[in-house]
């Protein structure tokens, strides 16, 4: 019978590297801009939930008055703030325990457009005739985030390995 033997290496570690394939100069596979992408959506989310939360009359003051109420105004930001939560919840966890996360990730694309979409109807429409520049930059990042989802439905196969974290 064989017996091995602990004083003797089979295999160095450089012909492990070898075989594995990693190489100390190799450059890491996968989508490097994930993880920027990833927390770029994730400081969208926490600032506009915060702004949508705590500070609606800032944004309530960009809409005509008279047009929709105002408490109205509250209300819906008030429940698009906990949308926005519960959604990238969903998505976070999706991404971080790879619970099918290319497919979670096409879904929020779709999410995200019908929701820019829903708040012109619902919101945009009533913005004053001179609105300050800050809602237009609101908008564009907004637009900017979509980008980002696109990007990382259309690269989920490149996302970092197991386990993940915000920061891989």
């Amino acid at each position: 019978m064989y017996k091995s033997r602990t004083d003797h290496i089979l295999v160095t570690h450089e012909e492990l590297a070898a075989l594995n394939g990693t190489d100390g100069n190799a450059v890491p596979c996968g989508d490097q801009g994930f993880k920027y992408r990833l927390l770029f959506l994730l400081t969208v989310v926490v600032v506009q939930t915060l702004r949508l939360l705590f500070y609606p009359h800032a944004a309530v003051t960009q809409f005509q008055a008279g047009v929709m109420d105002e408490a109205s105004l509250h209300h819906y930001m008030t429940i698009r703030a906990f949308f926005v939560m519960a959604i990238s919840a969903i998505y976070l966890f999706s991404y971080l325990k790879d619970w099918y996360f290319e497919k979670v990730s096409i879904l929020y694309v779709g999410i995200a457009i019908t929701a820019l979409v829903m708040d012109y109807f619902n919101a945009y429409i009533y913005l004053s005739d001179q609105p300050a520049p800050t809602t237009a930059a609101l908008i564009a990042v907004r637009f900017l985030a979509i980008y980002c989802l696109v990007m990382n439905a259309l690269r989920a196969r490149e996302a970092p390995d197991m386990p993940r974290s915000l920061w891989s």
